[in-house]
Protein backbone atom coordinates (compact mmCIF):
# COMPACT_ATOMS: atom_id res chain seq x y z
CA UNK A 1 0.00 0.00 0.00
CA UNK A 2 1.27 3.45 -0.88
CA UNK A 3 0.84 6.47 1.34
CA UNK A 4 -1.58 7.94 -1.19
CA UNK A 5 -3.74 4.81 -1.04
CA UNK A 6 -3.69 5.00 2.75
CA UNK A 7 -4.77 8.64 2.67
CA UNK A 8 -7.59 7.77 0.27
CA UNK A 9 -8.96 5.34 2.86
CA UNK A 10 -8.57 7.93 5.59
CA UNK A 11 -10.52 10.39 3.48
CA UNK A 12 -13.39 7.91 3.53
CA UNK A 13 -13.17 7.65 7.33
CA UNK A 14 -10.46 9.47 9.28
CA UNK A 15 -11.24 7.56 12.47
CA UNK A 16 -8.79 4.72 13.12
CA UNK A 17 -9.92 2.16 15.67
CA UNK A 18 -7.15 1.03 17.99
CA UNK A 19 -8.27 -2.41 19.11
CA UNK A 20 -6.01 -3.38 21.98
CA UNK A 21 -6.27 -4.66 25.53
CA UNK A 22 -3.82 -4.64 28.39
CA UNK A 23 -2.17 -7.99 29.05
CA UNK A 24 -4.13 -10.16 31.44
CA UNK A 25 -7.42 -8.24 31.15
CA UNK A 26 -10.63 -10.03 30.05
CA UNK A 27 -10.45 -8.59 26.52
CA UNK A 28 -6.85 -9.72 25.98
CA UNK A 29 -8.00 -12.46 23.64
CA UNK A 30 -7.86 -12.54 19.79
CA UNK A 31 -11.51 -13.65 19.24
CA UNK A 32 -12.76 -10.97 21.62
CA UNK A 33 -10.67 -8.27 19.96
CA UNK A 34 -11.89 -9.50 16.58
CA UNK A 35 -15.49 -8.84 17.61
CA UNK A 36 -14.57 -5.36 18.83
CA UNK A 37 -12.77 -4.64 15.57
CA UNK A 38 -15.75 -5.76 13.52
CA UNK A 39 -18.03 -3.49 15.54
CA UNK A 40 -15.98 -0.48 14.45
CA UNK A 41 -15.57 -1.69 10.88
CA UNK A 42 -19.33 -2.10 10.58
CA UNK A 43 -19.69 1.62 11.37
CA UNK A 44 -17.41 2.68 8.54
CA UNK A 45 -13.91 2.52 10.00
CA UNK A 46 -11.44 1.57 7.27
CA UNK A 47 -8.17 1.06 9.14
CA UNK A 48 -7.31 -0.68 12.40
CA UNK A 49 -4.41 -0.17 14.76
CA UNK A 50 -3.52 -3.51 16.37
CA UNK A 51 -0.93 -4.79 18.83
CA UNK A 52 0.60 -8.22 19.21
CA UNK A 53 1.39 -10.96 16.73
CA UNK A 54 -1.49 -13.31 17.55
CA UNK A 55 -4.06 -10.53 17.68
CA UNK A 56 -2.94 -9.10 14.35
CA UNK A 57 -2.87 -12.50 12.68
CA UNK A 58 -6.39 -13.37 13.81
CA UNK A 59 -7.99 -10.02 13.04
CA UNK A 60 -6.19 -9.35 9.78
CA UNK A 61 -6.93 -12.77 8.37
CA UNK A 62 -10.62 -12.57 9.31
CA UNK A 63 -11.32 -8.98 8.28
CA UNK A 64 -8.91 -8.43 5.35
CA UNK A 65 -8.60 -4.78 6.36
CA UNK A 66 -5.46 -2.60 6.38
CA UNK A 67 -3.64 -2.63 9.68
CA UNK A 68 -1.28 -0.30 11.50
CA UNK A 69 0.61 -2.94 13.43
CA UNK A 70 2.87 -2.74 16.45
CA UNK A 71 4.40 -5.02 19.02
CA UNK A 72 4.76 -3.86 22.60
CA UNK A 73 7.78 -5.51 24.15
CA UNK A 74 9.91 -4.36 27.02
CA UNK A 75 13.68 -4.68 27.22
CA UNK A 76 15.68 -4.14 30.41
CA UNK A 77 18.11 -1.63 28.92
CA UNK A 78 15.65 0.74 27.22
CA UNK A 79 12.46 2.70 27.94
CA UNK A 80 11.24 2.07 24.39
CA UNK A 81 8.56 -0.61 24.13
CA UNK A 82 6.62 0.11 20.90
CA UNK A 83 8.23 -2.02 18.16
CA UNK A 84 11.64 -1.39 19.72
CA UNK A 85 13.93 -3.52 17.50
CA UNK A 86 14.23 -5.06 14.06
CA UNK A 87 12.96 -8.35 15.50
CA UNK A 88 9.52 -6.82 16.10
CA UNK A 89 9.64 -5.07 12.73
CA UNK A 90 10.23 -8.41 11.01
CA UNK A 91 7.32 -10.00 12.90
CA UNK A 92 4.97 -7.30 11.69
CA UNK A 93 6.22 -7.45 8.11
CA UNK A 94 5.68 -11.23 8.10
CA UNK A 95 2.05 -10.61 9.10
CA UNK A 96 1.55 -8.33 6.09
CA UNK A 97 0.89 -5.12 8.07
CA UNK A 98 0.43 -2.24 5.65
CA UNK A 99 1.82 0.19 8.23
CA UNK A 100 4.34 -0.56 10.98
CA UNK A 101 4.14 1.71 14.01
CA UNK A 102 7.25 2.21 16.10
CA UNK A 103 8.64 4.54 18.72
CA UNK A 104 9.74 7.71 16.94
CA UNK A 105 11.62 9.35 19.79
CA UNK A 106 15.38 9.78 19.93
CA UNK A 107 15.75 7.63 23.04
CA UNK A 108 18.29 4.78 22.97
CA UNK A 109 16.89 1.51 21.60
CA UNK A 110 17.57 -1.90 23.13
CA UNK A 111 19.88 -3.07 20.33
CA UNK A 112 21.18 0.45 19.65
CA UNK A 113 19.64 0.31 16.19
CA UNK A 114 18.78 3.73 14.83
CA UNK A 115 15.35 4.89 13.81
CA UNK A 116 16.68 5.41 10.30
CA UNK A 117 17.74 1.75 10.13
CA UNK A 118 14.39 0.47 11.35
CA UNK A 119 12.42 2.66 8.94
CA UNK A 120 14.65 1.54 6.08
CA UNK A 121 13.92 -2.08 7.05
CA UNK A 122 10.16 -1.34 7.06
CA UNK A 123 10.35 0.22 3.60
CA UNK A 124 12.40 -2.68 2.25
CA UNK A 125 9.64 -4.99 3.54
CA UNK A 126 7.07 -3.07 1.49
CA UNK A 127 5.29 -1.32 4.36
CA UNK A 128 4.84 2.26 5.50
CA UNK A 129 6.37 3.53 8.76
CA UNK A 130 4.37 5.43 11.39
CA UNK A 131 6.49 7.08 14.06
CA UNK A 132 4.87 7.42 17.49
CA UNK A 133 6.19 10.71 18.88
CA UNK A 134 6.07 12.64 22.13
CA UNK A 135 7.28 16.13 21.19
CA UNK A 136 7.74 18.41 18.22
CA UNK A 137 11.45 17.60 18.28
CA UNK A 138 10.80 13.86 17.98
CA UNK A 139 8.32 14.47 15.13
CA UNK A 140 11.00 16.39 13.25
CA UNK A 141 13.53 13.68 14.03
CA UNK A 142 11.17 10.96 12.77
CA UNK A 143 10.42 12.86 9.56
CA UNK A 144 14.13 13.27 8.89
CA UNK A 145 14.56 9.54 9.54
CA UNK A 146 12.10 8.80 6.73
CA UNK A 147 8.81 8.16 8.54
CA UNK A 148 5.78 8.20 6.25
CA UNK A 149 3.46 9.32 9.07
CA UNK A 150 4.04 10.80 12.49
CA UNK A 151 1.64 10.46 15.41
CA UNK A 152 1.22 12.16 18.77
CA UNK A 153 0.86 8.77 20.43
CA UNK A 154 3.46 9.29 23.15
CA UNK A 155 2.61 12.88 24.10
CA UNK A 156 2.46 12.97 27.88
CA UNK A 157 3.83 9.45 28.28
CA UNK A 158 7.54 10.29 28.37
CA UNK A 159 9.47 12.69 30.63
CA UNK A 160 9.88 15.14 27.75
CA UNK A 161 6.31 16.46 27.74
CA UNK A 162 3.80 16.85 30.53
CA UNK A 163 0.50 15.06 30.07
CA UNK A 164 -2.47 17.26 29.23
CA UNK A 165 -6.04 16.82 30.38
CA UNK A 166 -7.46 15.14 27.34
CA UNK A 167 -5.65 15.13 24.00
CA UNK A 168 -2.62 17.35 23.46
CA UNK A 169 -4.15 19.51 20.75
CA UNK A 170 -1.46 22.17 21.05
CA UNK A 171 1.27 19.67 20.24
CA UNK A 172 -0.79 18.43 17.31
CA UNK A 173 -1.08 22.02 16.08
CA UNK A 174 2.69 22.52 16.33
CA UNK A 175 3.50 19.31 14.48
CA UNK A 176 0.98 19.90 11.70
CA UNK A 177 2.46 23.35 11.11
CA UNK A 178 6.03 22.03 11.06
CA UNK A 179 6.32 18.69 9.30
CA UNK A 180 5.46 17.87 5.71
CA UNK A 181 4.31 14.27 6.24
CA UNK A 182 0.74 13.42 7.32
CA UNK A 183 0.12 13.66 11.05
CA UNK A 184 -2.00 11.20 13.01
CA UNK A 185 -3.64 12.43 16.22
CA UNK A 186 -3.50 9.87 19.01
CA UNK A 187 -3.51 9.85 22.78
CA UNK A 188 -6.46 10.51 25.15
CA UNK A 189 -9.01 11.16 22.38
CA UNK A 190 -12.33 10.21 23.94
CA UNK A 191 -15.07 12.56 22.73
CA UNK A 192 -16.54 13.56 19.41
CA UNK A 193 -15.35 17.13 19.71
CA UNK A 194 -11.80 15.89 20.30
CA UNK A 195 -11.89 14.16 16.92
CA UNK A 196 -13.48 17.12 15.14
CA UNK A 197 -10.93 19.53 16.61
CA UNK A 198 -8.00 17.34 15.55
CA UNK A 199 -9.28 17.14 11.99
CA UNK A 200 -9.81 20.89 11.85
CA UNK A 201 -6.25 21.40 13.07
CA UNK A 202 -5.07 19.33 10.14
CA UNK A 203 -4.66 15.75 11.31
CA UNK A 204 -4.92 13.17 8.55
CA UNK A 205 -6.51 10.71 10.97
CA UNK A 206 -7.45 10.27 14.61
CA UNK A 207 -6.70 7.06 16.46
CA UNK A 208 -9.12 6.22 19.28
CA UNK A 209 -8.57 3.19 21.45
CA UNK A 210 -9.81 3.02 25.02
CA UNK A 211 -12.94 5.08 24.40
CA UNK A 212 -13.98 2.62 21.68
CA UNK A 213 -12.71 -0.78 22.59
CA UNK A 214 -11.49 -1.05 26.16
CA UNK A 215 -14.25 -1.81 28.69
CA UNK A 216 -11.67 -1.69 31.49
CA UNK A 217 -10.80 1.95 30.74
CA UNK A 218 -14.42 2.81 30.04
CA UNK A 219 -15.51 1.34 33.37
CA UNK A 220 -12.79 3.20 35.25
CA UNK A 221 -13.82 6.43 33.53
CA UNK A 222 -17.47 5.95 34.51
CA UNK A 223 -17.01 4.70 38.05
CA UNK A 224 -18.64 7.20 40.41
CA UNK A 225 -16.14 9.56 41.93
CA UNK A 226 -18.51 10.45 44.73
CA UNK A 227 -17.32 9.53 48.18
CA UNK A 228 -20.75 8.91 49.64
CA UNK A 229 -21.08 6.20 52.23
CA UNK A 230 -21.35 3.66 49.43
CA UNK A 231 -18.03 4.61 47.90
CA UNK A 232 -16.24 5.93 50.98
CA UNK A 233 -12.49 5.52 51.27
CA UNK A 234 -11.62 2.06 52.54
CA UNK A 235 -9.90 3.44 55.63
CA UNK A 236 -12.92 5.63 56.41
CA UNK A 237 -10.65 8.53 57.27
CA UNK A 238 -11.96 12.06 57.53
CA UNK A 239 -10.77 14.82 55.22
CA UNK A 240 -9.69 18.33 56.00
CA UNK A 241 -11.00 21.49 54.34
CA UNK A 242 -9.35 24.90 54.34
CA UNK A 243 -11.02 28.16 53.35
CA UNK A 244 -8.59 31.09 53.15
CA UNK A 245 -10.34 34.41 52.88
CA UNK A 246 -9.26 38.00 53.21
CA UNK A 247 -10.26 38.06 56.89
CA UNK A 248 -10.38 34.51 58.25
CA UNK A 249 -8.40 31.32 57.81
CA UNK A 250 -10.75 28.42 58.53
CA UNK A 251 -10.25 24.67 58.89
CA UNK A 252 -13.03 22.11 58.80
CA UNK A 253 -13.07 18.37 59.35
CA UNK A 254 -15.50 16.36 57.19
CA UNK A 255 -16.55 12.73 57.15
CA UNK A 256 -16.11 10.74 53.91
CA UNK A 257 -19.79 11.35 53.14
CA UNK A 258 -19.37 15.15 53.34
CA UNK A 259 -20.75 15.72 56.80
CA UNK A 260 -19.04 18.45 58.79
CA UNK A 261 -17.50 17.39 62.10
CA UNK A 262 -15.79 20.51 63.40
CA UNK A 263 -14.65 24.00 62.41
CA UNK A 264 -11.70 26.01 63.65
CA UNK A 265 -10.67 29.49 62.58
CA UNK A 266 -8.09 32.21 63.14
CA UNK A 267 -7.56 35.69 61.73
CA UNK A 268 -5.70 35.18 58.46
CA UNK A 269 -1.99 35.59 59.31
CA UNK A 270 -0.02 38.20 57.38
CA UNK A 271 2.87 35.84 56.63
CA UNK A 272 2.61 32.74 54.47
CA UNK A 273 4.65 30.50 56.72
CA UNK A 274 2.29 31.26 59.60
CA UNK A 275 -0.63 30.19 57.39
CA UNK A 276 1.05 26.96 56.42
CA UNK A 277 2.06 26.15 59.99
CA UNK A 278 -1.45 26.80 61.31
CA UNK A 279 -2.88 24.46 58.66
CA UNK A 280 -0.24 21.82 59.42
CA UNK A 281 -1.12 21.95 63.11
CA UNK A 282 -4.82 21.44 62.35
CA UNK A 283 -3.98 18.51 60.05
CA UNK A 284 -1.93 16.87 62.79
CA UNK A 285 -4.61 17.43 65.41
CA UNK A 286 -7.44 16.13 63.20
CA UNK A 287 -5.48 13.25 61.70
CA UNK A 288 -7.04 13.76 58.27
CA UNK A 289 -5.74 11.76 55.32
CA UNK A 290 -6.15 14.42 52.63
CA UNK A 291 -7.05 18.06 52.27
CA UNK A 292 -9.21 20.24 50.04
CA UNK A 293 -8.31 23.91 49.96
CA UNK A 294 -9.91 27.03 48.51
CA UNK A 295 -8.02 30.30 48.65
CA UNK A 296 -8.01 33.84 47.38
CA UNK A 297 -5.87 34.55 44.35
CA UNK A 298 -5.38 32.23 41.37
CA UNK A 299 -4.10 28.78 42.25
CA UNK A 300 -2.65 26.34 39.75
CA UNK A 301 -4.57 23.14 40.61
CA UNK A 302 -1.76 20.98 39.23
CA UNK A 303 0.95 22.40 41.50
CA UNK A 304 -0.98 24.09 44.30
CA UNK A 305 1.01 27.28 43.78
CA UNK A 306 -0.80 30.62 44.04
CA UNK A 307 0.71 32.53 41.16
CA UNK A 308 -1.20 35.78 41.44
CA UNK A 309 -3.20 37.50 44.19
CA UNK A 310 -4.16 40.96 45.36
CA UNK A 311 -1.72 42.02 48.06
CA UNK A 312 -4.21 44.25 49.87
CA UNK A 313 -6.60 41.30 50.23
CA UNK A 314 -4.10 38.45 50.67
CA UNK A 315 -0.67 39.71 51.79
CA UNK A 316 2.35 37.45 51.18
CA UNK A 317 0.18 35.09 49.14
CA UNK A 318 1.84 35.08 45.73
CA UNK A 319 4.11 32.04 45.46
CA UNK A 320 2.69 30.13 48.43
CA UNK A 321 2.42 26.41 47.70
CA UNK A 322 -0.38 24.21 48.99
CA UNK A 323 0.76 20.67 48.29
CA UNK A 324 1.73 17.41 49.94
CA UNK A 325 5.29 18.72 50.04
CA UNK A 326 4.34 21.72 52.16
CA UNK A 327 1.42 20.31 54.15
CA UNK A 328 2.25 16.61 54.51
CA UNK A 329 -0.94 15.11 53.03
CA UNK A 330 -2.39 15.00 49.50
CA UNK A 331 -3.88 18.41 48.71
CA UNK A 332 -6.58 19.41 46.22
CA UNK A 333 -6.21 23.18 45.93
CA UNK A 334 -8.12 25.70 43.83
CA UNK A 335 -9.26 29.29 43.94
CA UNK A 336 -11.97 29.96 46.49
CA UNK A 337 -14.54 30.92 43.83
CA UNK A 338 -13.95 27.64 41.99
CA UNK A 339 -14.07 25.61 45.20
CA UNK A 340 -17.33 27.17 46.36
CA UNK A 341 -18.93 26.74 42.93
CA UNK A 342 -17.89 23.08 42.94
CA UNK A 343 -19.41 22.56 46.38
CA UNK A 344 -22.74 23.91 45.17
CA UNK A 345 -22.63 21.79 42.01
CA UNK A 346 -22.28 18.69 44.19
CA UNK A 347 -25.55 19.36 46.02
CA UNK A 348 -28.60 17.35 44.90
CA UNK A 349 -30.52 20.44 43.79
CA UNK A 350 -27.73 21.61 41.47
CA UNK A 351 -26.04 18.37 40.34
CA UNK A 352 -25.88 18.10 36.55
CA UNK A 353 -26.83 21.76 36.04
CA UNK A 354 -24.83 24.76 34.87
CA UNK A 355 -24.02 26.46 38.17
CA UNK A 356 -22.39 29.85 38.69
CA UNK A 357 -21.41 31.12 42.11
CA UNK A 358 -20.64 34.62 43.39
CA UNK A 359 -18.77 34.61 46.69
CA UNK A 360 -19.13 38.07 48.21
CA UNK A 361 -17.09 38.46 51.38
CA UNK A 362 -13.95 40.49 51.98
CA UNK A 363 -13.56 40.46 48.21
CA UNK A 364 -15.61 39.13 45.31
CA UNK A 365 -14.95 35.67 43.90
CA UNK A 366 -16.66 33.75 41.12
CA UNK A 367 -16.78 30.23 39.77
CA UNK A 368 -18.64 28.20 37.16
CA UNK A 369 -19.35 24.48 36.84
CA UNK A 370 -20.70 22.66 33.78
CA UNK A 371 -20.77 19.00 32.75
CA UNK A 372 -19.34 17.87 36.07
CA UNK A 373 -16.20 19.96 35.83
CA UNK A 374 -14.87 23.24 37.10
CA UNK A 375 -14.47 25.66 34.20
CA UNK A 376 -11.08 27.20 34.83
CA UNK A 377 -8.15 28.43 32.80
CA UNK A 378 -5.19 26.15 32.29
CA UNK A 379 -3.50 27.58 35.35
CA UNK A 380 -6.63 27.86 37.45
CA UNK A 381 -7.90 31.23 36.23
CA UNK A 382 -11.41 32.14 37.40
CA UNK A 383 -14.18 34.36 35.93
CA UNK A 384 -12.93 37.87 36.73
CA UNK A 385 -16.31 39.40 37.47
CA UNK A 386 -14.64 41.17 40.40
CA UNK A 387 -12.47 43.33 38.15
CA UNK A 388 -15.15 44.37 35.65
CA UNK A 389 -15.88 48.11 35.78
CA UNK A 390 -19.29 49.47 36.70
CA UNK A 391 -20.96 52.57 35.29
CA UNK A 392 -19.17 54.90 37.72
CA UNK A 393 -15.74 53.44 36.92
CA UNK A 394 -15.30 51.42 40.09
CA UNK A 395 -15.15 47.64 39.90
CA UNK A 396 -17.78 45.25 41.20
CA UNK A 397 -15.37 44.21 43.93
CA UNK A 398 -14.92 47.81 45.04
CA UNK A 399 -18.68 48.20 45.37
CA UNK A 400 -19.41 44.79 46.90
CA UNK A 401 -16.29 43.60 48.75
CA UNK A 402 -16.42 43.95 52.51
CA UNK A 403 -12.92 45.39 52.64
CA UNK A 404 -14.22 48.42 50.74
CA UNK A 405 -17.68 48.92 52.21
CA UNK A 406 -16.87 47.96 55.84
CA UNK A 407 -18.99 45.83 58.18
CA UNK A 408 -21.69 48.50 58.59
CA UNK A 409 -22.23 50.13 55.21
CA UNK A 410 -24.23 53.32 55.00
CA UNK A 411 -27.56 53.41 53.21
CA UNK A 412 -25.83 55.00 50.22
CA UNK A 413 -23.22 52.24 50.16
CA UNK A 414 -25.93 49.62 50.42
CA UNK A 415 -27.81 51.14 47.50
CA UNK A 416 -24.65 51.22 45.38
CA UNK A 417 -23.91 47.62 46.34
CA UNK A 418 -27.38 46.43 45.38
CA UNK A 419 -27.00 48.04 41.95
CA UNK A 420 -23.54 46.47 41.65
CA UNK A 421 -25.02 43.07 42.51
CA UNK A 422 -27.61 43.56 39.77
CA UNK A 423 -24.82 44.28 37.29
CA UNK A 424 -22.64 41.39 38.45
CA UNK A 425 -25.51 38.90 38.16
CA UNK A 426 -26.39 40.28 34.71
CA UNK A 427 -22.75 39.86 33.65
CA UNK A 428 -22.63 36.26 34.88
CA UNK A 429 -25.91 35.46 33.15
CA UNK A 430 -24.81 37.08 29.88
CA UNK A 431 -21.40 35.41 29.85
CA UNK A 432 -22.15 31.89 31.11
CA UNK A 433 -25.89 31.24 30.60
CA UNK A 434 -26.13 29.37 33.93
CA UNK A 435 -29.13 27.39 35.07
CA UNK A 436 -28.52 28.66 38.58
CA UNK A 437 -26.65 31.57 40.15
CA UNK A 438 -25.79 30.98 43.79
CA UNK A 439 -24.63 33.76 46.09
CA UNK A 440 -22.70 33.22 49.31
CA UNK A 441 -20.22 34.99 51.59
CA UNK A 442 -20.65 37.30 54.55
CA UNK A 443 -21.74 40.26 52.40
CA UNK A 444 -23.72 38.18 49.90
CA UNK A 445 -25.77 36.64 52.72
CA UNK A 446 -26.04 39.84 54.76
CA UNK A 447 -29.56 40.86 55.89
CA UNK A 448 -29.46 44.00 53.75
CA UNK A 449 -28.26 42.36 50.48
CA UNK A 450 -29.68 38.82 50.45
CA UNK A 451 -33.35 39.93 50.24
CA UNK A 452 -32.64 41.16 46.70
CA UNK A 453 -31.46 37.77 45.41
CA UNK A 454 -34.87 36.35 44.54
CA UNK A 455 -35.77 39.46 42.56
CA UNK A 456 -32.51 39.12 40.61
CA UNK A 457 -33.01 35.44 39.81
CA UNK A 458 -30.27 34.24 42.16
CA UNK A 459 -30.44 32.00 45.23
CA UNK A 460 -28.78 32.19 48.60
CA UNK A 461 -26.34 29.34 49.22
CA UNK A 462 -27.97 26.36 50.97
CA UNK A 463 -24.58 25.89 52.62
CA UNK A 464 -24.81 29.26 54.31
CA UNK A 465 -21.67 30.82 55.72
CA UNK A 466 -19.81 27.50 55.53
CA UNK A 467 -20.04 27.27 51.73
CA UNK A 468 -16.29 27.86 51.36
CA UNK A 469 -15.45 24.97 53.66
CA UNK A 470 -17.96 22.64 52.01
CA UNK A 471 -16.52 23.58 48.62
CA UNK A 472 -12.96 22.91 49.76
CA UNK A 473 -13.99 19.51 51.14
CA UNK A 474 -15.76 18.71 47.87
CA UNK A 475 -12.50 19.25 45.97
CA UNK A 476 -10.97 16.37 47.89
CA UNK A 477 -14.04 14.15 48.13
CA UNK A 478 -15.49 14.52 44.64
CA UNK A 479 -12.70 15.20 42.11
CA UNK A 480 -13.86 17.33 39.19
CA UNK A 481 -14.03 15.71 35.77
CA UNK A 482 -11.59 17.11 33.23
Amino acid sequence: MTREQLLDLLNLCPLVASVQADAGTPCDDPPTLLRLARASLDQGVQILRLQGVENIREIKERTRRPVIGLVKRGYPDSAIYITPTSAEVDELLALGCEVVALDGTGRPRPTRESLIELIRRIHEGGALAMADCDTLASARYAEEAGADLVGTTLAGYTPDREATRGPDLDLLREIVRTVAVPVVAEGRYAQGWHVEAALRIGAAAVVVGGALNDPVKQTKALLPRSRSSKWAAKDGSNVGAVDIGGTWLRFGVFTPDWQIVSIDRTPNPKRREERLEWIRERIREAGVGKLGLGTGGITDPCTGVVWTAKEYLMPDQIGIEFSERTLGVPVYAHGDGHATAWGHACLPEFAGRRVATLTIGTGLGAGFVQDGRIWAGRRGEYPRINDLPTADGRTYEELLGGIHITKSPTEEQQELSVRALEGAIAAVRGLYFPDDIVVCGSVGLSPWLSPHLDRLGAVASPLGHDAGLYGAAALALFPSYV
